[in-house]
C-alpha cells in the first residue's frame, strides 16, 4: 500500500512537471534569425477585424441579389482568396462586375473595424530602422476605402501590394514575387523579411517564399493552430515591438 501511495505521489509529481513544461513551451518568445530588416503585414483580419462585418454584407447581397442563403461554412472555404475570384464563388455568378457594384454599395453598411493597437503598432516600426509593407489578396479600391475609413495613413508604409499586383495568391509563394523584387532594390534578402499574417495560407505562401512568419490568431486560425504547424505566434499585434527591439 505505501510503495502504490509513493507510485501516486511520483505520477503527479510527473503530470505536473509536464504541465509546467507545456506551459513554458506555449509562452516561448517568437525569435528571429537572421535579424528583421523588414516586415510585411497582411491587411483583413491581421491590422483590421474584417470576418464579422464583412461575412454579414456577403450574406447579404447574396440573399437580396441571388437568392442564396450563404452560409458560414462556405464563406470560410473561399476565406482569403482574390476578392474578385471570392465574390463570384460566393455568390454563384460569372458577372464579377455586378457583383463588385453590389460590394461597393454595401460597404458602408458594414464597416470593418481598426483593431486597437494597429495604428499604435505601425507607427513604432515607422519609427526604427526596419521597411514596412502591405502583402494583401484584397483589391486596391477596398484598401483605399479601408485607409480613408480607418484614418490609416499610407505613409505608414514603405510598399503595398493589392490583388491587381500579381495573378498569384497565398497560399502560392509566387505571390510575394512583386514584393520581393522591391526588397531586393533595398538590399533586403527574404531571410530577412517578416510576414505576419492571420491563417494557415499566409504561413504557407511566406515560408515558401523564404520569409519568416508570425501568426496571429485574429482570424480564424488559433494561436495553438500556428504552434502545432511549427509557426511562431503572438496574442496581440503589439507584441511585434517587444520581439524585434532591444
Amino acid at each position: 500500500m505505501k510503495l502504490y501511495r509513493v507510485n501516486l505521489r511520483f505520477l503527479g509529481f510527473i503530470i505536473f512537471a509536464s504541465r509546467v513544461a507545456f506551459a513554458m513551451a506555449t509562452t516561448e518568445q517568437p525569435t528571429f534569425t537572421p535579424p528583421i530588416k523588414a516586415i510585411l503585414f497582411d491587411h483583413d483580419d491581421t491590422l483590421v477585424s474584417t470576418i464579422q462585418a464583412k461575412w454579414a454584407q456577403h450574406k447579404f447581397i447574396a440573399k437580396i441579389f441571388y437568392g442564396k442563403d450563404l452560409q458560414d461554412d462556405e464563406i470560410r472555404l473561399h476565406w482569403g482568396k482574390p476578392f474578385s475570384v471570392m465574390i463570384k464563388l460566393l455568390y454563384n455568378t460569372d458577372d464579377v462586375e455586378s457583383a463588385m457594384s453590389h460590394n461597393l454599395c454595401a460597404r458602408k453598411d458594414f464597416p470593418k473595424v481598426l483593431f486597437e493597437d494597429t495604428i499604435k503598432t505601425l507607427v513604432f516600426l515607422r519609427n526604427t530602422k526596419m521597411k514596412i509593407g502591405l502583402v494583401t489578396a484584397t483589391t486596391l479600391s477596398s484598401l483605399e476605402n479601408d485607409f480613408t475609413t480607418l484614418n490609416i495613413s499610407r505613409q505608414l508604409f514603405d510598399y503595398v501590394q493589392t490583388e491587381e499586383d500579381t495573378v498569384y495568391h497565398k497560399p502560392d509563394s509566387r505571390v510575394f514575387a512583386p514584393a520581393l523584387k522591391w526588397l531586393a532594390q533595398e538590399q533586403i534578402h527574404p531571410n530577412e523579411v517578416l510576414y505576419v499574417g492571420d491563417s494557415l495560407n499566409d504561413m504557407k505562401a511566406a515560408l515558401g517564399a523564404g520569409l519568416q512568419f508570425l501568426g496571429i490568431p485574429t482570424g480564424l486560425t488559433s494561436l495553438e493552430e500556428f504552434r502545432q504547424n511549427q509557426a511562431n505566434g503572438i496574442q496581440r499585434l503589439r507584441e511585434i515591438t517587444e520581439l524585434l527591439t532591444p
